[in-house]
């Protein structure tokens, strides 16, 4: 669920949610339909892959420090990867994830003034995301494919 009272847009395919000064990105990159689950597994390790690059470019950001280091976090049945950053003078906090499902990969991240309940709201939301399943599984086991809901 996003931040209750956010306003709701859309930046392409991504959710864009805002409130004065605080902005929450959610991109949801799905691997094709009709994989077999060996195949789903690579596509979305692929992505991964290029998700992780993408936050993992910020912490090299010379203008940014860490205040969190990327963690790896295991909940709700999924897989995600959480960091933290700070503006060197500390006003902007950063907040980003890469959380893997069985079928795609979500990519959120939170900009906000640097104040301590930014951090905490952003691991409620990441707490709330959950899986679907997909409708036409192509599997070689017999387990459902997923998709993110928030």
């Amino acid at each position: 669920m996003p931040p209750s009272g956010w306003d709701e847009s859309r930046r392409g395919a991504n959710f864009v949610y805002r409130r004065p000064g605080r902005e929450l990105v959610i991109s949801f990159w799905p691997v094709k339909e009709g994989l077999t689950i060996e195949k789903r597994a690579a596509a979305v390790d692929a992505l991964m892959k290029t998700a992780l690059k993408a936050i993992k470019k910020d912490s090299k950001n010379t203008n940014l420090q860490p205040a969190i280091p990327l963690t790896r976090v295991d909940e709700n049945d999924l897989e995600f990867w959480v960091q933290s950053l700070s503006t060197r003078d500390g006003s902007v906090e950063i907040c980003s994830a890469v959380v893997r499902g069985a079928a795609g990969v979500l990519l959120a991240t939170l900009e906000a003034p640097t104040q301590p309940e930014h951090f905490p709201l952003f691991v409620a939301f990441l707490r709330s995301v959950k899986t679907l399943p997909a409708p036409d599984p192509v599997s070689t086991t017999g387990a459902p494919p997923d998709h993110f809901a928030h």
